[in-house]
């Protein structure tokens, strides 16, 4: 019994309980995922049965890894199968349980939330909070609730990723990577900017148009003009009783000595009927 209530796992080369970092990372992993998928489907479908189903399943989830023991939790059970062939990574499992308790309180705000069915920005925000969290630890390795623990100075003998140990190793180094950082930063800001001046014209919401696409957008503007000038110099008078007929435009007597010859890049484009339609020519 003792065995299966318990976090962590005792192993002969550590006096502490530890945990496999790398079955807690793919667990974040997969859950980022559905949640992320979860959230886009209520922009997508406007529902909240996705994400509300997850919620429940993240509730669900650290639940039984802080009252029973990860190794049963759905997550951490399909995480552990991923990566059952890599070499475990322990790391102690206090400053985890630490956190995750921190992710069953934002899972409790959100069962609030689905219980009552709020809707506010305090429910999204939870919920990009939890899908930052989970990010961080899948991809970067960095579990926030267990450097809160450290930072607590409560001691520690062997912290997820070695966060504890790293800045007093490596200060110097920390300090180029954050120089080059903001030198890549100030660099795509100024690609971006350049972009989006001179290629897209400052607006980047429509896409670019090629050369043919603007004079079609040009020739439809300019019969659109044409054909409310000619209405209006010359309204057709229809009988109640008369049939109905197709909107044609009458034109002018100053037609038939007009140029009726198409210029080069409606014929280029395969417009060449269509523009002696439009001003008349047939």
């Amino acid at each position: 019994m003792s065995s299966i209530f318990s976090f962590g796992e005792k192993i002969p080369e550590y006096d502490y309980k530890v945990i496999n970092e790398r079955e807690a990372r793919a667990s974040a992993g997969i859950m980022f995922l559905l949640g992320l998928l979860s959230l886009f489907s209520l922009f997508m479908f406007r529902t909240l049965f996705y994400a509300e189903i997850f919620s429940i399943t993240f509730i669900l989830e650290f639940a039984i890894r802080i009252f029973v023991n990860p190794r049963y939790a759905p997550y951490m059970v399909l995480g552990s199968l991923i990566v059952s062939n890599q070499e475990p990574d322990w790391v102690e499992a206090k400053p985890k349980k630490f956190a995750w308790v921190l992710g069953l309180l934002l899972g409790f705000i959100m069962a609030y939330f689905i219980l009552y069915d709020i809707m506010t920005p305090a429910r999204l925000l939870t919920c990009v909070i939890c899908l930052i969290l989970l990010y961080l630890e899948s991809v970067f390795g960095i579990c926030l609730g267990c450097i809160l623990y450290h930072k607590l100075n409560i001691k520690l003998e062997n912290c997820p990723g070695g966060v504890c140990e790293v800045e007093k190793k490596y200060p110097t180094r920390r300090l180029k990577q954050g120089m080059m950082t903001l030198l890549y930063l100030v660099l795509f800001t100024g690609l971006y900017g350049t972009l989006k001046t001179y290629k897209y014209g400052g607006n980047t919401t429509m896409q670019a148009m090629s050369q043919e696409e603007r004079d079609l957008k040009e020739f439809e503007s300019d019969e659109v003009d044409t054909s409310t000038q000619t209405t209006m110099a010359h309204p057709v008078k229809i009988a109640a009783n008369s049939p109905i007929v197709s909107e044609k435009l009458i034109p002018s007597k100053e037609s038939d000595t007009k140029d009726c010859t198409p210029p080069q890049w409606a014929i280029d484009m395969g417009h060449k009927e269509l523009w002696k339609e439009h001003h008349g020519c047939k």
